[in-house]
């Protein structure tokens, strides 16, 4: 067994009944969850009977490997899975119970968004001010606390009633086109084991052990998930950390690991408090910022680590000034590391522009995590509507989207046409589209080419209809439509036309490696699930090599998870990091857990950096610090300027800058 700790060897043994395992950053959770699960099945657990949960593919997928590096073929019997992945399985053998189609799709980001503009429009709702993704998440936010439209809509807030009726139309049309959204996935599932307990009890009784990791960023929906598989045995383990809590704006519930024994009495509650990653000197600023929050459960950090180099205030003139200086600095420290040991952190995405131009000027490699650019481009999201409209032929969206790519003589007065044929029946589009009345209505070198297309649509239907040769049928498929040659016709210059056929190209060899991962036995159905499934995070991550050597440029939100030897901090002021709305709206606790999880991505080194002014809505305006400067233990912080940063101060100068900085936070409150 691994040498552990004691208390990550408690965690390890402890295996029947309820189990909190409160990991604190850099504390070794992922060696002890897959240690506990070894354990699970040296003591008899049968490997089939364990599952574990966690939030993104990737960390599925590594927790899948050391599983099965540990113990071998048994591993491969655990199912490691995502929560959505879980559900989507569970949906896809059950959900003709709740009235479903077996084959409903899973509707992407923009699908979405397309549809709640569609009812938007139809309700006469489609005026200023009534953001579709705005609807959007407030449905998502709905949904993950398992409220209904009807449960909206009895609540006193001024758009409920509008929010009610979009939601409800929402999930009608979904239901028309056989499709789920993602937290249909997880509703649907709490719903079919409360409905059928008899399905639920073949889940209890399937699996005996259940384990759940980053349970802080689990919402309603996922902890009545967690509550109804673990049954009356209650052989659960959870993992999280209440600190790193830094998604309530999109439905995580806090109380879910603050009041675990509510939920699951008699647990037994584990800390892991030693840190393997970061130096003492971050560990105890880290300590003294969070022990500010109220909302939690006491932990405090150490490392057998030395203290290591204090952390580095740096102010600067104004934004520009903030992301020369971050350049420089990175480059004056490169000798002595690599551009892959240094990551930019900042608390909003449009901090990021500036930081790139001058990156770029500066002539520091960098890598913009978060940026979707290859599965967010026009020609990427036709290809996935045509397999959509393949696999599903209820999909009227796919088919709007698609009809008339690449061009085939259907005009925007044609397409208007059809959406009013569409709106007049429940008829899914690809039938009413065959009948000789509705057809007639249309020009007829239209009706001629939109039949033509419904045939081609046909025909891959049909050869998609056996599992293998994706990457041949979808192939032959975007030939017949003759795709790639109509590329050249959509998109000028031809430099740009080459580059989205190279992304398609790409595209397909995703499709071809997606194969070989299931030794050719893949379904478009299969594809399409999987592709739904994977997170934002996983995207990213085939955008860019690892093996780059580059800086990193990301949201704090997005850097979670990781760790690099130095750390920089980009804006640390008043309405900026805290976030003033987060601030206006109660939420300054998840700021500062936030400001926790910047501080402790770093292993050497964590700096961060202000300005005197920044513009602000067009007008360059006087900041000030953020609180939580204050909150760092003065002793543990060394503030400078950008030039003594690169060139350190004598004693002198330190003495002066800090006098001048001790003014500076005397002159007003700070948020």
């Amino acid at each position: 067994m691994a040498d552990l700790n004691p208390q990550q060897q408690q965690a390890v043994d402890s295996l029947q009944g309820p189990l909190l395992l409160l990991a604190g950053a850099g504390t070794g959770k992922t060696t002890v969850i897959v240690q506990r699960i070894a354990n699970l099945v040296r003591h008899g657990i049968r490997a089939e009977a364990i599952l574990a949960v966690t939030f993104t593919n990737k960390a599925a997928r590594e927790m899948r490997e050391r599983v099965s590096a540990l113990l071998g073929k048994s591993g491969e019997k655990i199912t490691v899975s995502t929560f959505h992945s879980f559900c989507a399985n569970v949906l896809r053998r059950h959900i003709q119970r709740l009235g479903f189609s077996r084959n409903f799709s899973i509707a992407s980001d923009s699908y979405q968004n397309g549809l709640i503009r569609e009812i938007l429009a139809q309700e006469g709702l489609a005026v200023p001010g009534n953001d579709p993704a705005l609807f959007l998440h407030r449905i998502g936010l709905a949904k993950a606390a398992l409220q209904s439209p009807e449960d909206i809509s009895s609540q006193d807030l001024p758009w409920a009633a509008n929010l009610a009726l979009v939601y409800r139309r929402y999930q009608l049309r979904l239901q028309q086109m056989d499709m789920l959204d993602f937290d249909d996935m997880l509703c649907l599932t709490v719903k079919l084991w409360q409905d059928c307990p008899d399905i639920l009890q073949s889940y209890q009784q399937q699996y005996s052990h259940l384990l759940v990791d980053e349970y802080q960023d689990t919402n309603i929906a996922q902890l009545k998930i967690v509550t109804l598989l673990a049954g009356t045995a209650a052989n659960v383990a959870v993992v999280g950390d209440d600190d790193q809590s830094i998604y309530g704006w999109r439905g995580a519930n806090l109380d879910n690991i603050l009041q675990f024994e509510a939920y699951f009495p008699n647990a037994k509650i584990i800390r892991l408090e030693q840190n393997y990653r970061s130096t003492t000197t971050i560990l105890q600023a880290a300590n003294a910022v969070i022990a500010k929050n109220r909302s939690r459960r006491e932990k405090n950090l150490w490392s057998q680590q030395p203290s290591g180099e204090k952390i580095l205030g740096v102010r600067c003139q104004d934004e520009v000034a903030e992301a020369d200086f971050l350049a420089e600095y990175i480059s004056s420290q490169v000798e002595q590391h690599h551009w892959r040991d240094f990551a930019v952190l900042f608390r909003s995405n449009h901090q990021a522009r500036l930081l790139e131009e001058r990156f770029r000027k500066a002539k520091v490699p960098y890598i913009l995590v978060g940026t979707n650019s290859f599965y967010q481009s026009k020609e990427i999201l036709d290809l996935i509507s045509f397999l959509q409209i393949i696999q599903n032929p209820s999909d009227d969206l796919g088919l709007l989207r698609v009809v008339n790519v690449p061009p085939r003589s259907i005009g925007d007065n044609s397409i208007a046409k059809i959406r009013e044929f569409r709106q007049q029946t429940n008829l899914p589009l690809q039938k009413l589209l065959r009948n000789s009345s509705v057809l007639q209505q249309l020009p007829p070198e239209t009706g001629k080419n939109l039949l033509s297309f419904l045939d081609s649509l046909d025909k891959a239907r049909q050869a998609f209809a056996h599992p293998g040769d994706l990457w041949q049928k979808a192939s032959d498929f975007l030939t017949e439509v003759d795709y790639l040659n109509g590329l050249g016709r959509m998109y000028k210059p031809r430099e740009d036309a080459l580059r989205r056929r190279d992304n398609v190209l790409e595209f397909l060899n995703a499709l071809s490696e997606f194969e070989e991962e299931h030794r050719g036995h893949a379904t478009l159905q299969d594809f399409l699930e999987n592709f739904a499934l994977q997170d934002a995070q996983d995207k990213r991550e085939k955008e860019k090599s690892t093996g780059d050597n580059a800086v990193t440029l990301m949201t704090v939100h997005a850097a979670k998870g990781l760790e690099f030897p130095t750390v920089l901090l980009a804006g640390l002021e008043r309405n900026l990091f805290p976030h003033q709305r987060a601030v206006e709206e109660g939420n300054e606790e998840e700021e500062r857990r936030l400001f926790y999880v910047a501080i402790t991505r770093a292993r050497k080194q964590f700096l961060f950096s202000f300005t005197h002014k920044r513009r602000l809505m067009g007008k360059v305006m006087a900041v000030r610090p953020s609180k939580f400067q204050d909150e760092l233990p003065e002793e543990l912080v060394v503030y400078t300027t950008p030039e003594k940063a690169i060139r350190p101060l004598t004693q002198e100068e330190f003495n002066q800058y800090w006098e001048e900085m001790k003014k500076m936070f005397e002159t007003g409150p700070k948020s």
